[in-house]
């Protein structure tokens, strides 16, 4: 029997397909509600392999989902009260990457610690450095890509729009920057800096492409989900030809606090109970993410 699951096809995926021959189920229980981590490599901190692992998640769903450019784009993270950070190898195609060969950095871009030989794209992580020393106390997850729907909201002279309940989170959280050629530039990071504000955690790269950021890398992954997804639905809705229905400015306010206190996801077992959900997903396709 075929079965499409969150745009992954298992009939294309040897691990999950050979799980339906064998009549192989995933029993879930409560416990998995939570997100649980493998035991930690000697020598290395909790905090940064709990960091590994949950970057490691967002590169392999990512891949899931096809908002990749096979090695390129980045996603960033501080390792808790450090002031280093996680990025993939460059070269790697984003199903590739592991827990264990994510590359730790400075906020230059240079590698720290041990080194492994992977490379490092400098240039690409100049971005992210602009938004992790803007925002150092509340954006610790930058993530970054170049996924269809929202490059080609891009590339529109309109400003995003929340269309449906779950995209009123972008309601005035969404910034706008102004393409000046593939990013080499230092001097790039103060105008990417006043884009994103003190408050927005989302930037529209003008003719690039799409960054969100969060507190985890559960923040930044959801908001770049909600992100692409309002996209598709604009870009749906205008090219109808239908006359729009606005949600107004007070509903969409009230709406996105009810999603940023909490209460969207009162009666949960955790804050984003999605995320763990989404690790019980990769378990299934393949566990090797967290090696």
């Amino acid at each position: 029997m075929s079965t499409k699951v969150d745009g992954y096809n298992p009939n294309i995926d040897l691990p999950f397909k050979k799980r339906e021959e064998e009549g192989m189920t995933l029993t879930v229980t409560i416990e998995d509600l939570h997100q649980s981590y493998p035991d930690t490599p000697k020598g290395m901190s909790d905090n940064e392999w709990h960091a590994r692992v949950d970057l490691a998640a967002a590169y392999r769903l990512t891949h899931m989902y096809g908002w990749t450019s096979v090695v390129y784009n980045h996603i960033t993270l501080r390792i808790p009260d450090t002031d280093t950070f996680l990025i993939n190898p460059f070269g790697l195609r984003y199903d590739e990457i592991t827990a264990s060969n994510l590359v730790v950095i400075d906020l230059d871009g240079n590698k720290v610690g041990h080194d492994d030989g992977w490379p490092v794209n400098q240039a690409g992580y100049l971005i992210h450095a602009a938004v992790h020393k803007a925002r150092p106390d509340d954006l610790h997850c930058v993530m970054h890509t170049h996924e269809p729907f929202s490059q080609s909201m891009t590339a529109l002279n309109v400003e995003v729009l929340p269309m449906v309940q779950e995209a009123c989170q972008l309601f005035e959280r969404v910034g706008y920057h102004d393409f000046e050629g593939i990013v080499l530039d230092a001097g790039e990071q103060d105008r990417v800096r006043d884009a994103l504000g003190p408050v927005k955690h989302t930037l529209v790269l003008k003719n690039h492409g799409l960054l969100t950021a969060g507190s985890s890398v559960a923040w930044a992954f959801i908001r770049h989900s909600v992100f692409i997804r309002n996209a598709e639905i604009q870009l749906r809705v205008m090219a109808s030809g239908g006359t729009i229905s606005k949600i107004s400015d007070d509903v969409m306010r009230h709406t996105r606090n009810q999603f940023e206190g909490g209460d969207a996801q009162a009666g949960a077992a955790v804050r984003h109970p999605e995320w763990p959900a989404y690790i019980r997903l990769l378990d299934k396709i393949d566990p090797s993410w967290k090696c």
